[in-house]
């Protein structure tokens, strides 16, 4: 797969995660009850930044 597709990929699931769980949080009035779903966006970020740095060097 093309790196930059798979860059595009990361951070977009990155950020549709933490949309997620923002909606969710107010809809819900719950924060600790969708912190997995904040894990998972800050997952998704932390692996597109190894991505970035690894093909940089």
């Amino acid at each position: 797969m093309n790196r930059r597709l798979t860059y595009i990929i990361l951070l977009s699931l990155a950020f549709v995660a933490m949309v997620i769980g923002v909606h969710r949080s107010i809809v819900e009035e719950d924060i600790a009850g969708n912190y997995w779903i904040f894990m998972i966006g800050f997952v998704f970020y932390i692996l597109y930044n190894y991505a970035k740095k690894k093909d940089k060097a």
